[in-house]
């Protein structure tokens, strides 16, 4: 009878584990499932930012520049955004200002007008990252410049 009753304990003190051990395995399934969904996240993020990259590093379709670069200030608002993101975006932004800046005048279309053309084909563009106003020859530029500061901005860390 004795041995009876001491399976019969077993059973009970199994039984009363079991809610526990249930709720550990669904702990454990749920939070492997959030990871995964995270991860699957920021390589999505992290695949939109490496287009955006690209993009606005074409330096043969300014339009394509400009796309990369509104893409690239949405994807850094993100919370999958990393501390690091953020720096890479800023350098990146930083340099594609350096280019706008000492990019060489282009050559006009009309004879006996000088690249660059009347005063009013000028865009003056503020940039507050250095602190100075800038005048370039194109709209797409001008943009372009406007787009690196809104993305050196967004990238700074928030308070």
């Amino acid at each position: 009878m004795e041995f009876a009753e001491g399976i019969w304990t077993g059973v009970l003190a199994a039984a009363a584990v079991a809610p526990l051990a249930t709720f550990g395995v669904v702990l454990v399934a749920y939070l492997t499932y959030r990871q995964k969904a995270h991860a699957d996240r920021r390589d999505q993020w992290w695949k939109r930012a490496q287009w955006g990259i690209d993009s606005a590093l074409n330096d043969a379709d300014p339009q394509r520049r400009l796309a990369g670069m509104k893409v690239l200030v949405q994807l850094i608002g993100s919370d999958l955004a990393t501390p690091e993101d953020a720096d890479l975006m800023s350098a990146l932004a930083v340099g594609i200002q350096d280019q706008e800046l000492h990019r060489p005048p282009r050559a006009s279309a009309s004879a006996g007008v000088r690249a660059g053309g009347p005063a009013e084909t000028r865009h003056e563009v503020r940039l507050d990252s250095r602190d100075q106003t800038v005048v370039v020859e194109s709209a797409a530029g001008a943009r372009i410049l406007r787009e690196a500061e809104e993305l050196i901005a967004a990238a700074r860390p928030r308070a």
